[in-house]
């Protein structure tokens, strides 16, 4: 497949006979500038007037390159599940069965579309991240004027996620989405357990402190940077005093992590209490789910923030916010499976210069 054919399935929402540019052009620029270390429309658009002959070579530009405006107005209009499709698709064919994979579900805001004097951003994704590929599988935006408990079961629902591990934090500590996950989707799941939650989270905290002198656990210990971390984590598959128990779907087990950071001078402990469905799990292998719930913070928020400057994207209107997270996300993973030992950020100036490196990274669509 020649990558310019990457995004030929996008249905054009522009009027028949006012089209001036290939939409697959429109989207496939947008992409190239954002590898190659662009923020916004206009800087895409003056990469791609600058690097005019490079991109003629595997695009049409019937009529030259698109203006700003342009591009703004068209990623206003694309039907953002369509390129969340494009994504899932390319990202399932990379990873392939889910079964036996680690997947993480976590929100996050884009802080650039809040509007005075309100606090909250005005488009906040929910997202799926495959924690070993490293990769953002499926998104989905979270309703005006609700929250991340009805954005999780729409996300996963696609997802052919049978055999796989699903973590979330306390926000989907919910018996419809434990029961979705088991029963429905034929997964596991480790999830925070919130202290809402019918006296479950009462009796968990007392039953922890009966049994815990007597379960095994496993200590892991972090030092770096001026601080300090150490992790204590328990396990307990004996759920017979826990009357609340049988209320949630596939529950087997219920986990304790008493975690104790030094910053310097400043000592801070807390205990966090999950529940999960995974029966006969130690507590290394335990921890370890809930340690690496976290890259989904490390490894894509952070990126989207930091190396891609999401949250300074003045970008509000229609889908384009939504569009545009989708096309971040799916440069963050080409960059991250291009094997050169630098970092992102080098990653897309260097993308920038080169033309040959540019390709190299686009040639990975072709998976």
């Amino acid at each position: 497949m020649n990558v310019a054919e990457f995004f030929f399935e996008l249905d054009d929402p522009r009027r028949d006979g006012s089209c001036y540019h290939v939409l697959s052009d429109i989207v496939m620029i947008v992409l190239c500038g954002y590898l190659a270390d662009c923020e916004g429309f206009e800087e895409v658009h003056d990469y791609a007037v600058d690097k005019y002959p490079l991109l003629k070579e595997f695009l049409e530009l019937p009529c030259g390159i698109p203006s700003h405006d342009t591009l703004n107005r068209v990623f206003r209009l694309i039907d953002p599940d369509q390129l969340d499709a494009v994504l899932f698709q390319w990202g399932k064919n990379i990873v392939g069965l889910l079964a036996g994979k680690h997947l993480i579900v976590d929100g996050k805001q884009l802080r650039g579309t809040r509007s005075k004097p309100s606090k909250q951003a005005n488009v906040q994704i929910v997202s799926v991240w495959a924690e070993g590929a490293r990769m953002c599988l499926a998104q989905r935006q979270i309703a005006q004027k609700t929250n991340e408990i009805k954005a999780i079961p729409e996300v996963i629902n696609p997802l052919n996620i049978s055999g796989s591990v699903v973590t979330i934090d306390a926000i989907g500590c919910q018996k419809t989405i434990t029961k979705l996950i088991v029963e429905d989707k034929k997964a596991d799941y480790v999830i925070g357990l919130k202290a809402n939650q019918d006296g479950l989270y009462e009796q968990v905290v007392a039953h922890f402190e009966r049994v815990r002198p007597s379960l095994p656990n496993h200590v892991s210990r972090d030092l770096g940077h001026g601080r300090g971390e150490k992790r204590v984590v328990w396990v307990s598959d004996e759920l017979s005093m826990l009357d609340v128990a049988k209320d949630w779907a596939g529950l087997k087990s219920v986990v304790c992590v008493e975690a104790t950071r030094w910053i310097k001078d400043k000592v801070e402990a807390n205990k966090r209490f999950y529940i999960s469905s995974l029966s006969g799990c130690t507590a290394a292998h335990m921890g370890q789910y809930i340690r690496h719930h976290w890259s989904i913070e490390n490894q894509l928020h952070w990126h989207l923030d930091v190396t891609f400057d999401e949250d300074a994207c003045r970008v509000r209107k229609d889908f384009a916010p939504r569009n545009l997270t989708t096309v971040r996300k799916l440069s963050l993973a080409l960059l991250k499976r291009e094997p050169t030992e630098m970092s992102l950020a080098r990653k897309r100036k260097k993308a920038a210069r080169d033309d040959a490196y540019l390709k190299t990274l686009l040639n990975q669509l072709n998976t």
